[in-house]
């Protein structure tokens, strides 16, 4: 049987739009599994639409994380005004995956039956708030979404010695 994580996490993410800067702060759940092969993968509950993977949580966790930004970024791109971008963010956000709300659910009443199948890489909490997406208007002025940060992660190695 696949280990099954309840995740659950709280992001607020300053955005840049056309003409705006949004705050998007979320309350969400993700469902991590451990996969036979190796690896871990996350898929969104709240939002559905965001899913990433990497060889350990960590790595997985972050992947979900970028790309749960990058959609942000993509919304802010597209939308012409902050009332734009927030009702996108609010869809996106509320966007299910057909049985991810129900294997969350199984797995958190897993956990509260094994709480030491959990181990000690994240805080282990008995109750947890509903999910949530707040978008406030933090400013209007004559601004781009392309001025949003271009965030990566890399590795870096000290080049060769001459």
């Amino acid at each position: 049987m696949e280990t099954r994580y309840p995740i659950l996490f709280g992001v607020r993410d300053p955005i840049i739009g056309n003409g705006f800067v949004a705050g998007v702060e979320a309350s969400g759940r993700a469902l991590m599994r451990e996969e036979a092969e190796g690896g871990f993968w996350v898929d969104g509950v709240y939002p559905g639409a965001v899913a990433a993977g990497g060889d350990s949580r960590d790595e997985a966790l972050l992947r979900f994380r970028e790309s749960y930004r990058s959609v942000l970024y993509d919304l802010a791109a597209a939308a012409s005004s902050f009332e734009e971008f927030k009702a996108d963010v609010e869809r996106f956000f509320w966007e299910e995956t057909p049985g991810e709300g129900a294997a969350w659910l199984e797995a958190a009443a897993a956990l509260r039956a094994n709480p030491a199948a959990a181990g000690d890489w994240l805080p282990l909490k008995t109750s947890y708030p509903e999910p949530a997406v707040t978008v406030v208007c933090l400013a209007m002025e004559d601004l781009q979404a392309e001025k949003n940060p271009d965030e990566r992660v890399e590795l870096a190695r000290l080049a060769d010695a001459a």
